[in-house]
């Protein structure tokens, strides 16, 4: 159960924060691990308690920072960096080290710029952030499958 909230956790934060500052053009962004604790509490059932959890998904070089083409700039908060103060500042990198591994398959900056206008790829990266926010593509093919009429009944 751990590594699957750990997957939720990067899912998430990938959805909610990589993707967005990747489409907007910024070079740097910021994650606040209180926030992703919070909305995991609410939406996954994730312990409060769980902090650590929450960090170390958000720092993982080979599930996280290498698959997106990341880095972390600087950490805020306590020295342990185990506190829903802490402060993630990423930037991206030119490239990732393992392009497609994450969820979000990462390209170069100017590749990313170039396709977000043609609607195909538009329509691509909608799909691509429905699949992270239910989790990966399982998950989302098993929503898609669930029959909202049987559960009226």
């Amino acid at each position: 159960m751990q590594a699957d909230y750990s997957n939720k956790i990067r899912a998430h934060a990938e959805h909610q924060y990589v993707v967005p500052a990747r489409r907007e053009g910024r070079r740097k962004f910021a994650i606040r691990v209180r926030d992703v604790l919070n909305t995991m509490v609410e939406r996954e059932g994730l312990p409060r308690q769980n902090v650590p959890q929450v960090c170390s998904a958000l720092r993982s070089p080979r599930k996280f920072l290498e698959p997106l083409g990341l880095e972390i700039e600087k950490v805020e908060g306590p020295p342990s960096q185990q506190s829903p103060t802490v402060v993630f500042h990423y930037r991206f990198v030119k490239e990732s080290k393992e392009p497609g591994a994450g969820v979000v398959s990462v390209h170069r900056e100017d590749e990313t710029a170039r396709s977000s206008k043609s609607p195909i790829a538009r329509l691509r990266g909608l799909l691509r952030d429905e699949m992270a926010a239910y989790g990966g593509g399982e998950a989302f093919l098993k929503w898609l499958r669930t029959d909202p009429e049987k559960d009226r009944r």
